[in-house]
């Protein structure tokens, strides 16, 4: 008998959504950048969530990268089990040299899917320095600030 799970490829943004939300979050919370409070820790949680439900380039970007890191993480495990049945401890494998090949290797992964992903939207700002100052949309942020440097110089002058 075939089961078809074709149906769940519409849902896979909302499996996306609550693995950022939930990661976001967990990050927020141990290492406690924005203070302690678990309001702002979900909210931000959410904000950032919701961005990569809405934005195409962010649901791919998530689709892409997940199964290399939970494949990379499941070897990792499996490995882990055969230094700990071979050699009896596993922390006399896991020194620090090691555990920085492993960030180096995840860094990698994160770093692969998003050139491959946003391969696109890099290259068009990648023209020329004229042709990326003259963008539309680069021109209209860089005349924002010139405009905000005026006003905040503005207001913060001293009067004679």
């Amino acid at each position: 008998m075939v089961v078809d799970f074709s149906g769940l490829a519409s849902i896979i943004p909302v499996f996306g959504f609550l693995l950022v939300f939930v990661v976001v979050y967990a990050l927020l919370s141990k290492t406690k950048v924005l203070g302690e409070n678990k309001f702002v820790h979900i909210f931000t949680s959410f904000c950032i969530a919701i961005f990569f439900l809405v934005s195409a380039n962010a649901v791919e970007y998530v689709r892409i990268v997940t199964p290399w890191f939970v494949a990379f993480i499941v070897s990792l495990l499996f490995i882990l089990i055969l230094v700990g049945l071979m050699q009896g401890k596993v922390e006399d494998f896991i020194k620090p040299g090691v555990a920085w090949i492993i960030v180096l290797i995840l860094l990698a992964i994160f770093v692969g899917s998003a050139v491959y992903v946003f391969a696109d939207a890099i290259n068009q700002y990648l023209s020329g320095p004229k042709e990326f100052i003259l963008r539309p949309q680069i021109f209209g942020v860089i005349i924002l600030i010139a405009v905000t440097l005026f006003a905040s110089w503005l207001i913060t002058r001293k009067s004679k």
